[in-house]
């Protein structure tokens, strides 16, 4: 069994310490450890324990699904128990029998990408420490009643570029609170296709009535009045336009990631929806418990995690559990450089370490290379930089899946 811890909000309607998931089922991953690095008390976790903690909205609060409008977390595609929907948790859970499942489910109702970061904070200031993070978000930011007109082009959605950066936020409060955390990211909803299914039913005029999803709907967003003609065709174009934005940023953001971070490939944003998978008895708008179940069996083939290996008849040694010690040895603290500046670190560990890279505050500097000597080195140009001073800090991971971090070291442009 896994035990679900939930955050409750009002629905919208618009260690085995260091096991990585994917690794353990057999997926390739980059070279990032899964094993906590915060000194924030985490809340008790059992020997044989792993914490997988949901981000996003209402559709991963699964709101509706227990028959009324309010959230259901027990139903939902990332963290639920029901065995209806088969979650991303409970998955993880029957394929790997020795380890049992922890869930976090802080996703908010209602929120758009940019509230996302504020309950990272609140599972920080909780003690979280998952080692699996899911994040589904995006579908307000197309549909929210909350937005405003745009005053350029008068839709009613969140910008691409407002989008990009808060998704770049997110990744980076994640990499901070969890650094060696596996990441996983969903496109946005197919909300093109769920308002296809609905418009020629009676859920056309709920969705009216409470004004979700104006642009996709092609009325006009001040008023709600359907738009005809070239105006019409320009608003569903838009907001079609904008999901693929949203989809880009989403992606961009995963893929610069200090994290294992895995992106779903658009696969949620191209698969179809149908009547038989929405809340038809409450909003028309919120996946009911089959549509959960199609986002949890989606997401679950697109993120890899499928792609388990078969157990291994004979026993698993001792993992190793011991973070490389890694040194910046050169530049010296409070030295002054001008032109091209070789970072260079020392990293040792008993299973061998195979990636180091340099970091500036959350912006990564670059990785770095071993040399002949053992040691490992980066070349960078400081005219690239403004003057001032930078803190700079080196991030090692070894073969065993573990990370350290140096002591960090001062240098003036």
């Amino acid at each position: 069994m896994f035990t679900q811890m939930t955050d409750g909000y009002g629905c919208d309607m618009g260690y085995t310490a260091g096991k990585s998931w994917r690794r353990m089922l057999g997926v390739g991953v980059g070279a990032l450890a899964l094993l906590g690095g915060l000194v924030v008390a985490q809340p008790a976790q059992a020997a044989g324990t792993q914490t997988v903690l949901a981000l996003g909205d209402s559709i991963t609060r699964a709101a509706t699904t227990c028959g009324i409008n309010t959230d259901c977390a027990v139903n939902s595609w990332a963290t639920g128990s029901a065995s209806a929907v088969d979650s991303i948790a409970s998955r993880l859970e029957a394929a790997e029998t020795a380890t049992s499942v922890r869930t976090a489910n802080y996703a908010k109702s209602g929120s758009l990408i940019n509230g996302v970061t504020s309950r990272i904070g609140a599972a920080v200031a909780a003690g979280e420490r998952p080692q699996v993070v899911t994040l589904l978000i995006g579908g307000n930011d197309l549909c929210s009643l909350t937005l405003s007109p745009n005053a350029n082009d008068g839709y009613a959605m969140t910008s691409a570029a407002s989008f990009a950066s808060a998704a770049t936020g997110i990744m980076r409060s994640i990499s901070s609170a969890w650094p060696s955390a596996t990441v996983l990211v969903s496109s946005v909803p197919n909300v093109a296709s769920e308002w296809n299914a609905v418009k020629s039913t009676p859920g056309a005029s709920v969705w009216a009535g409470a004004g979700v999803c104006r642009t996709t709907r092609g009325v006009d967003a001040a008023t709600g009045v359907p738009l005809t003609g070239t105006a019409y065709s320009e608003s569903v174009a838009a907001a079609a336009k904008r999901a693929v934005d949203f989809n880009a940023a989403l992606a961009s953001a995963c893929a610069a990631s200090v994290n294992d971070c895995v992106w779903d490939g658009g696969a949620l944003s191209r698969t179809p929806v149908s009547l038989s998978q929405l809340s038809t008895n409450i909003d028309w708008f919120h996946p009911n418990i089959a549509g959960q179940a199609m986002i949890a069996d989606v997401l679950w083939d697109a993120w890899g995690l499928a792609n388990q290996s078969s157990p291994s008849p004979t026993p698993t040694p001792a993992r190793d559990t011991t973070a490389p010690a890694v040194r910046i040895t050169a530049p010296t603290s409070g030295s002054t450089v001008r032109g091209s500046v070789t970072l260079v670190a020392s990293s040792k560990d008993a299973v061998g370490t195979t990636r180091l890279s340099f970091w500036s505050g959350a912006a990564k500097v670059g990785d770095a290379a071993k040399s002949a000597d053992g040691s490992w080195r980066l070349t960078v140009s400081s005219w690239t930089y403004p003057d001032g001073q930078y803190t700079i800090v080196a991030h090692a991971y070894d073969a065993a899946g573990n990370y350290g971090r140096s002591s960090s070291i001062v240098l003036t442009r």
